[in-house]
């Protein structure tokens, strides 16, 4: 029976429908990728949460979801217990914590994780990586540790970096990658085992880390770790025993076959004799925690006994339920080779040595640096010294010539005034011959005295070219009492007024603003520039003003470059008498002028 056409084109596409269908079920994906997450099981006090990419910090909570990028820190006496993607591992972390999830993916069936520690404490309780490409990782400034199935502590102090780890059960990686001088990354790998512990202070302190790895130092990790965290070890006794057995089972059996196998440890397990000395010490090593836990105060008697109590309820065999009263010390000659425990401190005794000179080479050279800083800063001081004198010199002449100049207008008595004023020799005026031997009038003995006006310029302080004028007003009392002034200003066409709504004229404390009011203009001429101030009170209510030691009339705001002299070419200053005013006269000769410089330029002979 032959096919038709139409018939052929169904079959032919039935065929391929079925091919991608059981194609589908036999071909893996090239990558098939996927993240996952971690979950805030439990958490007290101050506990927030940084989400990755973002700059805010939010407070945690239960059952939060964490994802990869997110960081954790904890606050003061609080502490947090995370659970990574569905029972991969339990991370409790203790106070003053800072932690990045920073890799939760999966890759091809293949997990891996990564924590990344920069302050703080935490335990760590990995379950069984199911696959032999799984991975676990703790990264801290100092070094990596990788772990198959294993509970283990760290310590990272965040001013230094320095780490502390310690093991409790399984078997713990550390590893350090260090850049050297031709930038050839070189790493170095170590391994511990329960009761073992290693301290790093840097990435660089030694190319042979198992130098590092010593005996635990039970009362450091108990000062290290958190009640939380020592709470966590205690009720994970039933896991860490059977790690911690199936350790043991598998040492005896090498020493029976008497095929050793060197891990790369500096844990030495030869005989039978040494293993049961092992054993013992992974046997009592919680024991040994909960009782200096218990010593230190970390728990009080009661709160301990709980916490024994909920561990020892899954713990399936009496002699291995926890019992305080049955704890026996831990030998820090377990699992040690005495022959190269002695090659071992010889070596770190150099390595001291060592980083002793280098920390005393570095010293010299912070002190050789700090006498050198402190002969520039001597040079630089004098320097400084010099371009002031200097600058003084050209102030005081710049000053002279034009008293000089303002000089050549006087008239001689107007010049004595200037110059008795200047050398501080005018006399009081005489008191008013009405009082003259009166018993009610003024003492001949008190002196009276003149009113005055003073004019002072200061730099501003981060300004080139700026800087304040201030009128000073003294002495105006009695009968020169006043109502309003007004001043004329002189100075040259490098100077000017400084007119800006950010920097505005600042009145003194004679004129008061509510009941008075003032004025400012600068004007151009072709011999320099003047600049008028005017401020007199208003108002029925408004009387004269008193001021008695020297008071600030204004402060005005200037700029220029180089030398300037401001000087007053004209002052009127009045009193109210009733409906009339009166001029109160002061000669323009008692007014000195002021010099200043600004962007003071090299000074020749320096």
């Amino acid at each position: 029976m032959g096919v038709t056409k139409k018939s052929f084109v169904a079959l032919f596409i039935s065929f391929c429908l079925v091919f991608s269908l059981v194609s589908a079920m036999l071909i893996k994906p090239v990558d098939a990728k996927t993240v996952r997450v971690a979950v805030i099981a439990a958490l007290s006090g101050d506990v927030t949460i940084k989400k990755g990419g973002g700059s805010k910090s939010y407070d945690a909570y239960e059952s939060m979801s964490l994802n990869q990028g997110d960081t954790v820190y904890t606050g003061a006496s609080s502490s947090v217990k995370l659970n990574l993607s569905n029972g991969d591992a339990d991370v409790t972390l203790g106070e003053n914590a800072e932690i990045n999830v920073s890799d939760l993916n999966t890759s091809n069936g293949n997990k891996k994780s990564k924590l990344k520690v920069w302050a703080g404490s935490l335990w760590v309780k990995v379950k069984s990586l199911a696959g032999s490409d799984d991975e676990f990782e703790v990264e801290t400034p100092t070094a990596v540790m990788g772990v198959r199935g294993t509970q283990f502590f760290v310590t990272v102090d965040p001013k230094t970096g320095a780490i502390k780890m310690a093991v409790g059960a399984g078997k713990v990686s550390a590893t350090t990658v260090t850049n050297g001088p031709d930038s050839t990354l070189t790493s170095s790998i170590t391994y511990l085992y329960p009761t073992q512990q290693i301290s790093l202070d840097a990435r660089d302190e030694t190319d042979d880390l198992s130098l590092k790895v010593d005996f635990l130092d039970l009362s450091d990790f108990i000062k290290d770790a958190s009640p939380e965290i020592i709470r966590e070890i205690i009720l994970n006794k039933a896991e860490i025993d059977k790690e911690n057995d199936a350790f043991i089972a598998k040492k005896k059996k090498e020493i029976e076959d008497g095929k050793l196998v060197d891990d790369k440890t500096s844990l030495s397990v030869k005989d039978q004799a040494e293993l049961d000395k092992v054993k013992q010490n992974l046997d009592n090593l919680i024991g040994n925690i909960a009782k200096k836990a218990l010593t230190e105060n970390k728990f009080d008697r009661e709160s301990l006994n709980k916490v024994i109590e909920q561990a020892n309820a899954k713990i399936d065999k009496q002699e291995k339920k926890l019992d305080l009263n049955n704890v026996k010390e831990l030998d820090e000659t377990a699992g040690v080779d005495a022959e190269k425990e002695k090659i071992k401190k010889d070596m770190l005794q150099k390595l001291e040595a060592e980083k002793l000179k280098k920390e005393l080479e570095e010293a010299k050279k912070q002190e050789e640096l700090k006498i050198k800083l402190a002969a520039a800063l001597k040079a630089l001081e004098e320097q400084k010294i010099k371009v002031l004198e200097a600058a003084k010199v050209v102030e005081e002449k710049a000053k002279a010539e034009a008293e000089a100049k303002l000089k050549e207008s006087y008239t001689d008595k107007e010049k004595k005034d200037f110059d008795d004023k200047k050398n501080g020799t005018n006399t009081p005026a005489p008191a008013s011959e009405g009082n003259s031997g009166n018993p009610g009038g003024t003492d001949s003995g008190t002196p009276v005295f003149n009113p005055s006006v003073s004019l002072k310029a200061t730099a501003i302080p981060g300004s080139l070219s700026g800087f304040n004028l201030d009128i000073n007003l003294s002495n105006f009392v009695g009968a020169n009492d006043i109502y309003g002034v007004e001043v004329h200003l002189l100075y040259g066409g490098n100077t000017y007024y400084y007119d800006n709504p950010n920097s505005p004229i600042i009145n003194g404390i004679i004129f008061k603003p509510e009941n008075s009011a003032n004025h400012i203009k600068e004007y151009q001429s072709s011999t320099g520039k003047e600049l008028v101030y005017a401020v007199t009170n208003f108002g029925s209510t408004s009387g004269n003003i008193t001021v008695t030691s020297a008071q600030k009339l204004v402060t005005i705001p200037l700029q220029g470059t180089g030398e300037q002299t401001i000087s007053v070419g004209k002052i009127v200053i009045v009193r109210k008498n009733g409906s009339t005013v009166q001029n109160i006269e002061i000669p323009l000769a008692s007014i000195l002028p002021v010099t200043i410089t600004t962007e003071v330029t090299e000074v020749s002979g320096i």
